[in-house]
């Protein structure tokens, strides 16, 4: 990395595509959390079928809004690089 006040070594374009492909990874991955939570995805899972207990505790509607929270969040993040970011010279 760069020390502060030196220009970065990669080209001006590779910072584009790298913000384009971190902000949409961001904000897709947060409206899959903020939404999968809440379908039958989530409630009739066969990888915890093995594991009544563990799929008592995911469907429990603090785990839902938590994991919905998270993907707000990861949201949140995607939009705010978007916003602050600024070409280096």
């Amino acid at each position: 990395t760069p020390a502060p006040g030196e220009a970065s070594t990669m080209p001006l374009w590779v910072q584009r595509v790298s913000l384009v492909i971190f902000v949409v990874f961001c904000v897709e991955f947060g409206m899959l959390l903020a939404v999968l939570p809440w379908t039958r995805v989530w409630t009739d899972n066969s990888l915890l079928v093995a594991y009544p207990a563990l799929r008592g505790f995911v469907q429990q509607n603090f785990v839902r809004g938590a994991v919905t929270g998270l993907g707000l969040v990861d949201i949140w993040i995607g939009i705010w690089e978007a916003v602050r970011y600024r070409e280096k010279k």
